[in-house]
């Protein structure tokens, strides 16, 4: 495929349960379900029932729903179309997911885990160029797979196309990042040190680790992990940002803390947000994972990108826009350079990555 324009012939998700004869049921509780539902009661998508695995099953409510598990639902609905509600990268999930996929109607809907944009038809041919200019861009046949196979995910909710497309981690350190030993490593988003650990494990003698992570209980999580290294860890309890200012964080004490308008049933503090220029000194490799702040933080590495001109790696699945905002900015800044998209295993399209570097590299 040379570019995506036969993308724009794509009925999206949205549009074929709009008009589907068949019950619609979601598998699956909490805010991923929250999610579908509200899209569905603003496009007017009637829903028929919730499910969930069978040992979750309470027969409790949700959002005026009694959640039955899935025998219970085929008994009553002999052919319904099923959307998974909630996301995973546990292989025995995942496992669950497709076994039900051949047995039955199965659709992932990719509704935004921050902002506002859907990701559906109207949305792709409104920003057409910008996503084609993206795909232009990538610099080998993976890269284009794995961006039109999200992409097309992303419209019509088919789990297998994501399938089709996943690579792993240990593929994208031996193809794209190479680290170098004697490297400075930067994590934005760090949580309680994994993605730390994740990169020791493929690099020897690395000189330093720079690492922010807002949430303070996860902060100490990863504090407590520094310890162990035998390396300088530069630790910084604030969000990477692009200006430093105050501002309203809601906590989980897990992957998802987030700076964002609103979550329900979470309590906002105040947390401190920086720069990461002003803390970063050296760097060869950049991961940024920073829960729909990721725009935020590259725009506060500016001096850093230009100095060092490290290889970065930034998640591009938070909002519907990252997926070609972010490789357009990246882009601009670098001038020569090589790009490329990896998707590694999850339903729906998460832990789906930019990574940049330079063209010699």
């Amino acid at each position: 495929m040379k570019n995506l324009e036969d993308l724009l012939e794509i009925t999206d998700l949205w549009t074929y349960l709009e008009n589907t004869n068949k019950n619609i049921v979601l598998y699956g509780m909490g805010d991923g379900a929250d999610k579908i539902l509200d899209v569905c009661e603003k496009r007017r998508i009637e829903i028929s029932g919730v499910f969930a695995s069978d040992e979750f099953v309470r027969y409790q409510s949700f959002r005026g729903f009694t959640v039955k598990k899935y025998s219970d639902i085929k008994a009553e609905f002999q052919d319904p179309v099923i959307l998974v509600s909630f996301a995973t990268k546990l292989d025995s999930v995942m496992d669950k997911i497709y076994n039900l996929c051949e047995t039955d109607e199965v659709y992932a809907p990719d509704v935004p885990v921050f902002g506002s944009n859907l990701f559906d038809g109207t949305f792709f041919k409104e920003n057409f160029d910008k996503f084609n200019k993206v795909y232009s861009m990538l610099s080998d046949d993976i890269s284009k797979k794995v961006y039109c196979n999200v992409i097309k995910h992303k419209l019509t909710g088919r789990i297998d196309l994501l399938k089709e497309c996943e690579t792993s981690i240990n593929e994208a350190y031996s193809s794209i990042i190479k680290p170098k030993a004697h490297s400075d490593y930067v994590d934005i988003g760090a949580y309680n040190g994994d993605t730390i650990r994740e990169y020791l494990s493929f690099v020897k003698d690395v000189n330093s680790v720079t690492a922010f992570e807002p949430d303070i209980k996860n902060f100490a999580k990863l504090s407590e992990y520094a310890k162990s290294l035998n390396i300088p860890a530069n630790l910084i309890n604030a969000a990477a940002w692009d200006k430093n200012e105050t501002l309203t964080f809601y906590s989980r004490s897990g992957r998802n803390s987030a700076y964002t308008t609103n979550h329900a049933g979470l309590k906002p503090v105040e947390i401190k947000a920086v720069t990461a220029d002003d803390y970063v000194k050296n760097a060869d490799y950049i991961n940024i994972d920073a829960e729909g702040s990721d725009m935020k933080a590259l725009c506060g590495l500016q001096k850093t990108i230009e100095k060092c001109r490290p290889v970065i790696s930034c998640a591009i699945y938070h909002r519907s826009e990252d997926m070609f905002e972010i490789p357009l900015y990246l882009a601009e800044k670098y001038g020569d350079f090589e790009m490329y998209i990896r998707h590694f295993p999850y339903v729906p399209a998460w832990d789906t990555n930019v990574y940049i570097k330079n063209k010699s590299e």
